[in-house]
C-alpha cells in the first residue's frame, strides 16, 4: 500500500474526507444492511492481529483524541498534547465491553461528523497554531487534522484487508 499523500490537504478538504468515513466504513463492514453474519465476521481476527471491529474502535478513539488536541491547539497557547496524537504505539484504549457492530459504526459516524464540524470552525490563521507533543516537538492544527484523515484511510484499508482475509 502506498502512503496517502496529505501534503496539500486543506482544512475544508479534510472536513469532507472526515464526513465520508462513516459511510465508507459502514459499507465496508455491512455491505448488506441487517446481514446476520456481519457481527461474527467483524469479530474475526485478521492476519495483522486485529478484527474489523477493533479497527473501527481504534479509529473512533483516535479521532476523539485528535479532536481534543485540535481544540486545545486552537484555544490555548502552546498546549502540551498526548504523545498518542502522532504515535499509534502510545494509544491505548480501555474498552471493558465490546459494543455491537451497529453501535460501533454509529459512534464512528458521530465522531467523524463531530470532527468535521470542529474542522469547519477553525479559522484560516489558526491552522498554523501549534501544540507541543509530550516528549517530542511541535505539531500544527493542520497536521492534527491530516493525522485524522490518515488514520481513517489506513484503518479503512485495514478493515477491508481484514474482512477479505477472514472470509468476506
Amino acid at each position: 500500500m502506498t502512503s496517502l499523500d496529505l501534503s496539500r490537504l486543506s482544512g475544508p478538504e479534510a472536513a469532507v474526507a472526515m464526513r465520508s468515513y462513516g459511510r465508507r466504513f459502514r459499507h465496508a463492514i455491512l455491505p448488506i444492511e441487517d446481514d446476520p453474519d456481519a457481527e461474527e465476521i467483524a469479530l474475526r481476527i485478521g492476519p495483522d492481529g486485529h478484527s474489523a471491529l477493533d479497527l473501527v474502535t481504534t479509529t473512533t478513539n483516535t479521532w476523539v483524541l485528535l479532536a481534543q488536541a485540535l481544540h486545545q491547539v486552537v484555544v490555548q497557547d502552546t498546549p502540551v498534547l498526548h504523545a498518542g496524537v502522532i504515535d499509534p504505539d502510545e494509544r491505548a484504549w480501555d474498552t471493558p465491553t465490546m459494543p455491537s457492530v451497529a453501535e460501533s459504526l454509529t459512534r464512528l459516524e458521530d465522531e467523524a461528523t463531530a470532527f468535521a464540524d470542529a474542522i469547519d470552525r477553525v479559522h484560516s490563521p489558526d491552522w498554523n497554531r501549534t501544540g507541543q507533543i509530550a516528549g517530542s516537538g511541535p505539531i500544527s492544527a493542520l497536521d492534527l487534522v491530516k493525522e485524522a484523515v490518515r488514520t481513517g484511510a489506513d484503518h479503512l484499508h485495514g478493515v477491508e484487508t481484514t474482512l477479505a482475509a477472514v472470509g468476506r
